[in-house]
């Protein structure tokens, strides 16, 4: 990670940091909630239109349970990698197909695989966290509560009625900061995408801005929080001249599958 990630890192899972976002959440849940949503209203038909079949649809799309699919999938096809590599036929014809020697086969498998398993702790750890708050706070959501519920109702079993943090969100951020943390570049618009989706949900009638502010910093704090206290230490064991790209991994996963 650079200078300025790890200055994110250090930032975001702070408890300084923590006491400011919940102090901020208060400030936003007390007096700005309904103000902002109300404003909202009043925008021009093209913002409820570029949200609901631009913006809103990507959530579909990004599901994190369509996401933890797909590293489960990785993680169970290559599992046995080192025991295919003993067979010299086939170790010879996936070094043939990829033009990778055994040692940066296994290395780039390894590395690969471990970042699936960040991706689906992540992800997972930050939606059962995000869901327990839900029902923990009870926070109505907009059309419900302009139709007649409690602001708070704490420990509200009726899900689809609870608001606080939004789930959205959090997974927005949770993707947003796991793509930061592992790719190079498009910082900026990875994390603009993530803000839209959660302003989309303020437009959708579905959330208040305070769902959004905290929803999004759940959703960052996770991942950051599994990499630092775990994950980084086993990335460090990995040269970054003995792996592959993501590209070359796809192409490598594939004559896996195949061979």
């Amino acid at each position: 990670m650079n200078n300025h990630k790890i200055k994110l890192v250090f930032q975001i899972t702070s408890v300084r940091f923590f006491f400011t976002i919940l102090v901020l959440t208060l400030v936003i849940f007390n007096f700005l909630d309904i103000f902002i949503f109300q404003i909202t209203r009043s925008f021009h038909a093209i913002f409820f239109i570029f949200f609901s079949k631009i913006i809103d649809p990507l959530s579909g799309v990004l599901d994190p349970f369509n996401i933890i699919i797909v590293c489960s999938l990785i993680i169970f096809f290559n599992l046995n990698v080192r025991y295919l590599l003993k067979n010299k036929k086939k170790l010879k014809l996936l070094q043939e197909k990829t033009g990778l020697e055994f040692e940066k086969i296994v290395d780039t498998f390894d590395f690969y695989l471990l970042i699936c398993k960040h991706w689906i702790w992540s992800l997972a750890t930050a939606g059962i966290l995000c869901n327990l708050i839900k029902y923990i706070m009870g926070v109505a959501r907009p059309k419900y509560f302009f139709e007649g519920y409690d602001r708070i109702d704490f420990f509200n079993v009726l899900h689809k009625v609870n608001s606080f943090p939004s789930g959205h969100t959090q997974a927005a951020f949770t993707l947003a900061v796991l793509l930061v943390i592992y790719v190079k570049k498009y910082h900026w618009i990875i994390f603009s995408i993530a803000a839209l989706m959660g302003i989309s949900r303020i437009f959708m009638s579905m959330h208040f801005p305070s769902d959004i502010f905290f929803g999004a910093y759940l959703g960052s704090l996770i991942p950051i929080l599994l990499y630092k206290l775990y994950y980084e230490i086993k990335m460090k064991k990995y040269n970054s001249d003995k792996i592959v790209s993501f590209r070359q991994f796809v192409k490598l996963v594939y004559w896996r599958i195949f061979i």
